[in-house]
């Protein structure tokens, strides 16, 4: 997470981890307020600079603080047309101009493109947060360092267990492994070490067996436990976008693995270039590449990608679990449709 502080009552908050977006949203704004916010007017990607200006100039007949959320704004989604230039040029002077207890919290899902018009104007004087997903390996200490600011301490072998299962992702949600945290001190209750049987019992479910039994299942082309098992595992949206990113995750890293046995490349360094820290973790990829073959692994991740760039576009037709069943009977067939 970067932070890049300037106007103290006007933020841009925006990047790849949605969770981190609103979650900062939402401690800027009762931060502002020493925790007693007003209730903030919310543009959810809709609103017009008039209605923007309207809200943050109306006022509580109870309080004069105001806090106003500008959520995906047209005007940071695309470049603006001609005609909006002067009311976005205007919108920016009368926001350089906000008096104290006026507060304006801009949201974005995604990074702005800074070459813009708008982004380089809100830029030049809005305090900016951009909040990235962790890296795999940031994971561990993130959740250690958590836990440590609240009276628990890792054990080692407890250390080593978290960073064998984080390892899986290619990018991880800060306040998603925040949640898991809570519940592991939950269950801890008194006892200030957190052991790896612990963690066995707490993460089972949503971080181990869920999306790890699930993956074996896959790649053994299980159709019959994957059909069943899909509707547990992808429970969401926060879910899907989790498990689907941990799917892809694995396939890229065995096709990264068939192309370095083929280029016959040294052992230290594909662990390296894979992430894999230790020998059990190359041991359980290599044994999993093994299911696989390199042409099955590139049409299952275009499948996904498919999907996915499908998604974002509306929805399309297709389901997550036609791309899974597909992937379960391609070695049966041969084509992957």
């Amino acid at each position: 997470m970067t932070v890049k502080a300037k106007q103290k009552n006007v933020w841009l908050v925006c990047g790849d981890d949605a969770a981190l977006v609103q979650a900062k949203k939402k401690e800027l704004i009762r931060r502002y307020f020493k925790g007693n916010p007003p209730d903030p007017t919310v543009f959810d990607g809709t609103g017009s600079f008039a209605e923007y200006r309207s809200a943050l100039e109306g006022q509580s007949l109870f309080s004069s603080d105001t806090a106003v959320v500008i959520q995906n704004p047209f005007f940071l989604k695309r470049a603006l047309k001609k005609d909006d230039e002067k009311p976005c040029a205007a919108f920016f002077a009368g926001l350089r101009e906000l008096v104290p207890d006026i507060f304006l919290v801009i949201t974005l899902d995604g990074k702005p493109d800074k070459r813009t018009k708008a982004v380089k104007g809100l830029l030049d004087f809005a305090s900016l947060i951009e909040c990235d997903y962790l890296k795999a390996e940031d994971g561990a200490q993130h959740m250690e360092e958590y836990l440590y600011d609240r009276g628990k301490r890792l054990l080692p072998d407890a250390r080593a267990y978290l960073e064998d299962v984080l390892s899986q992702w290619s990018e991880i949600s800060a306040p998603f492994l925040e949640t898991e945290c809570d519940k592991i001190i939950l269950v801890c209750g008194d006892e200030a070490n957190v052991t790896k049987a612990l963690l066995e019992d707490s993460l089972t479910d949503y971080m181990d067996q869920g999306i790890f039994s699930f993956f074996d299942r896959l790649l053994a082309r299980d159709a019959k436990a994957v059909r069943e098992a899909a509707p547990r595992v992808f429970t969401d949206q926060a879910a899907i976008l989790k498990n689907v990113g941990f799917l892809a995750a694995q396939f890229r890293r065995i096709k990264m693995l068939k192309e370095m046995d083929r280029a016959r490349t040294r052992p230290a360094e594909k662990s390296a270039l894979l992430g894999m820290r230790s020998a059990w973790q190359m041991k359980r990829l290599a044994a999993q590449a093994r299911q696989v073959t390199e042409k099955e692994a590139e049409d299952f991740l275009l499948a996904l990608f498919e999907w996915q760039y499908e998604q974002r576009l509306g929805g399309g037709s297709g389901e997550l679990e036609d791309v899974l069943l597909r992937f379960c009977l391609h070695r049966r067939t041969g084509v992957m449709q």
